[in-house]
């Protein structure tokens, strides 16, 4: 039997090969997401990994590495070497010299690590073939590119430090019994002024030559990934990508909307919610099947008996977090939910996943005519954090709300992490300070 099986990861990569009783895995997640995979491989029955695979130095594709190999025997680690030149970290912030540092750092011990326990191998020039039972994939991406722009004084980049380390991640191809696997990692096809590395991916779909019927969508489908010349000659049928439905959705629309139009049978789904694994019945025939599915979060009404109970949360919550300031408290007798409809207020909601409690937030809905809604408060409880919890309950909280004819939504924050929270499902900074609209 042969498999391809995405486990449910957000912004992050968590990929198993299997074939005829032979285990390797593509990328590791981050690092909480150890417990996660073990728990799914040992539901497998896996006792030992061929390999893994890291296709570049980023935290959401090596974090669960040194667990994994803690815990199970491999008989080979491949990593991308890191460059140790990257202009922004794995997040898009701006790196420097004490980035590169750790990073490189972090770097040396994995691999120390992997050589005290298993074979080891740099991907580098030479590496061109990852091999397991009956797949044979081929490895594009295998030079260090930053290092080579950075270092060759005909290059326009000579000296520049200029790109982030997906430039140099690997992206692998597959034909097995006609049917064609493309596993793109966070490779780019940006415009370089290197002509040797512009638009790797269009370089890359050439050397593949023709359509695939399982891509896995370089970068978590977002940036620029690829263009009309790739999914001209790929014309993927399954699509999966490594992100947030709505974020794909309304943040990355034009590279959702040519995906879809790839082909009149493409699909595009998203590891949000739930894994996938496809099973390879040759002639590009599979079957495909849902893992790990997110048990869904239900909004509830906090008014009326349970306004006391929510706001002994909310204090603890702003204790327990720090936050210096006291946000706005409820104005008025709370809003019911199925009463937002007909009324304006504050609406106080728990979030409820499998009968617990693991978040709230404070509403307020505003106008008559076009309603709007204020998010005056929005937290997940400590124990539930992580693994797209927030995600999840705004998902579902807008669903509702949009139902009941709340037609935009507004927030109010100062972090950077917060606003890129909102970002995800397309608020939008307007031209007074920290407070971001969803229409």
């Amino acid at each position: 039997m042969n498999r391809i099986h995405f486990l449910r990861a957000c912004w992050s990569d968590i990929i198993l090969v299997e074939s005829h009783g032979l285990f390797g895995l593509m990328d590791t997640g981050y690092d909480r997401d150890a417990e996660r995979i073990a728990a799914y491989l040992d539901s497998l029955g896996v006792r030992k990994l061929e390999w893994i695979l890291i296709t570049h130095f980023h935290r959401d594709h090596y974090g669960s590495l040194p667990a994994l190999l803690g815990r199970y025997p491999v008989g080979r680690v491949y990593m991308k070497p890191f460059s140790a030149l990257n202009i922004a970290d794995s997040s898009g912030r701006d790196a420097g010299d004490a980035y590169n540092e750790a990073e490189k750092a972090k770097y040396e011990a994995m691999c120390d690590l992997a050589q005290s326990v298993s074979a080891f191998t740099a991907i580098r020039e030479g590496v061109d073939r990852l091999r397991l039972g009956d797949f044979d994939f081929r490895i594009f991406g295998t030079e260090d590119a930053i290092r080579k722009m950075y270092e060759n004084p005909s290059s326009p980049c000579f000296h520049r430090i200029r790109f982030g380390e997906n430039t140099n991640s690997t992206a692998f191809y597959a034909c097995l019994e006609g049917t064609g696997i493309y596993l793109g990692g966070d490779a780019e096809n940006g415009m370089l002024e290197d002509p040797e590395f512009d638009r790797r991916n269009a370089q890359y779909a050439r050397a593949v030559g023709n359509h695939v019927d399982l891509y896995k969508v370089p970068h978590h489908g977002c940036g620029n990934i690829f263009d009309d010349e790739v999914l001209s000659i790929l014309r993927p049928r399954f699509s999966i990508v490594t992100n947030w439905g709505p974020t794909l959705k309304r943040r990355f629309t034009a590279n959702l909307d040519r995906l879809l139009a790839a082909r009149p049978d493409a699909r595009v789904l998203c590891t949000d919610r739930c894994g996938y694994v496809f099973t390879l019945l040759g002639q590009g025939q599979m079957t495909m099947e849902e893992i790990d599915r997110v048990p869904e979060v239900i909004p509830e009404d906090a008014a009326g008996d349970e306004t006391d109970a929510f706001l002994e949360a909310r204090r603890r919550h702003l204790q327990e977090d720090g936050i210096p300031e006291e946000p706005q408290d409820m104005e008025g007798p709370p809003v019911s939910l199925l009463k937002l409809a007909e009324k304006e207020g504050d609406c106080p909601v728990w979030f409820v996943r499998e009968g617990k409690r693991i978040g709230a937030a404070l509403l307020r809905i505003q106008g008559r005519a076009e309603k709007r809604c204020r998010i005056l408060d929005f937290w997940i409880f400590a124990p539930y954090r992580g693994w797209g919890a927030g995600h999840y309950c705004f998902e579902t909280l807008e669903a509702k709300l949009r139902e009941a004819g709340i037609h935009s939504f507004q927030v109010r924050c100062r972090d950077s992490a917060v606003i890129r929270f909102w970002k995800a499902f397309g608020f939008e900074e307007g031209t007074e300070p920290f407070l971001l609209t969803l229409t």
